[in-house]
């Protein structure tokens, strides 16, 4: 009967048999998964799917397996919205993007538990119609994903991979993270992003410390390029205005930390969040390196002199130091997450560069009529959003539960079992 049911389970008797010596067989393991007495958290946390066009009226964006009763403020995705347009605007003057909540909400503001649907208007539409750029379908841009973008799809016109690795589709993803930002905020995380360094023109290097990373949302925000130094703005903003009258753009630097984060969060067995929070920080178009507490300079010293030592703190254990940036073994620490995103300079210049013509296989000049010279502001904003549900995946995944209050009930009884292994 068994046999019937599990055809698979003969197979793994045979296995049985030579793994005797496992505390858990893997006829059991089998078993367990076929009964769904273990259950594969990676379809039960948070995660989106956007889809729109640079040249498109509108841009949608999904956000499934959102816990019901999670509170969501329209305002606070506009903000994050009107973040994202600042930075990448680099002080001019832009249309504003507008968001609406399709579904997935109910009439007090609160998450269903159902798949979200969010619609961002393109604000940028008729701009764009009319910034279409003449004889330029066949020429693809040096150090974008135009050339390989069409061996892979087999096509023959560049603007079809234009559409879909624009900036511009950053619009949806930074939408759909103000979910992943409140659920995150509910235990208190914060993430906060500011530009360190834009071309040559860069803020004095300061020390990994909870403090001197802990910049107010003013003091970001009010910069044309979202960086808190008065005197370093002023010479990022002479270094893009430089650029804008050569046609060219800029690359720069990020500067990423995450207040609140619970103790010991993500693997020290491979997969660690380390490496998860690396790996959402890349999912962004023109991120090159990714870098965590001070560890360009732990290359140069001796570990003696590089780790944080643990202490026993008022509310438990803690570090007196942060020079890992909040990460030892692939779990956190507890102590702020420090980042530093290298961000790669544009592909999208206005000044013409050397190509090829893929019509007649000659040389050519690329353009690009949609041009901005720097967009690492902009850029800095969608790291945000990718951290935040990496981050909100390995909270769901640590605490489960399909509603807040589980979730929340079994948030606070980790939190008092750690205070309490610290007496």
């Amino acid at each position: 009967m068994a046999a019937a049911r599990w055809p698979f389970l003969p197979y793994a008797r045979c296995f049985r048999a030579k793994f005797r010596c496992a505390k858990v067989s893997l006829c059991h393991v089998l078993e367990s998964f076929a009964k769904d007495e273990i259950r594969c958290t990676l379809g039960a946390t948070m995660k989106y799917m956007t889809a729109g066009e640079l040249r498109g009226a509108s841009l949608v964006a999904i956000v499934d397996d959102v816990p019901a009763g999670l509170r969501l403020q329209a305002a606070s995705i506009q903000a994050d919205l009107d973040r994202w347009s600042h930075g990448c605007s680099c002080g001019e003057r832009r249309e504003v993007d507008c968001a609406a909540i399709l579904s997935g909400v109910s009439a007090d503001g609160r998450t269903t538990g159902s798949p979200l649907s969010l619609v961002v208007d393109n604000a940028a539409y008729r701009a764009s119609l009319e910034d279409e750029a003449p004889g330029q379908a066949a020429v693809p841009r040096p150090g974008s994903a135009d050339l390989a973008g069409l061996l892979a799809t087999d096509a023959n016109d560049c603007r079809s991979i234009v559409e879909g690795s624009s900036a511009r589709s950053q619009a949806a993803l930074i939408a759909a993270s103000a979910v992943a930002r409140e659920f995150l905020a509910e235990f208190g995380v914060e993430i906060q992003s500011y530009v360190t360094r834009i071309g040559a023109a860069a803020m004095r290097e300061q020390p990994i410390d909870f403090e001197t990373l802990r910049y107010t949302p003013l003091e970001i925000e009010s910069s044309p390029v979202r960086c808190p130094s008065a005197q370093a703005s002023r010479a990022m903003e002479e270094e893009i205005a430089a650029a804008r009258v050569a046609g060219d753009t800029l690359g720069g630097e990020v500067a990423v930390a995450i207040h609140g984060v619970a103790p010991a969060l993500g693997s020290y067995r491979g997969g660690g969040m380390m490496a998860r929070l690396s790996k959402a920080a890349f999912s962004v178009n023109d991120v090159v390196s990714v870098s965590f507490g001070s560890a360009r300079d732990m290359m140069r010293r001796r570990g003696s002199a590089v780790y944080d030592s643990a202490v026993l703190g008022a509310h438990g254990f803690a570090h007196t130091t942060n020079i890992s940036g909040g990460i030892e073994g692939g779990l956190t620490t507890g102590a702020s997450v420090v980042m530093r995103v290298g961000v790669a300079p544009s592909a999208s210049l206005r000044a013409p560069q050397k190509s090829i013509d893929l019509e007649t296989l000659s040389d050519a000049e690329s353009f690009s009529a949609a041009y901005s010279p720097c967009l690492v502001g902009g850029v800095a904003v969608a790291i945000e959003a990718e951290i935040a549900f990496a981050l909100a995946s390995a909270y769901q995944e640590r605490f489960g539960g399909v509603a807040m209050s589980d979730i929340h009930s079994s948030y606070d009884a980790y939190m008092r079992r750690l205070r309490l292994a610290a007496r």
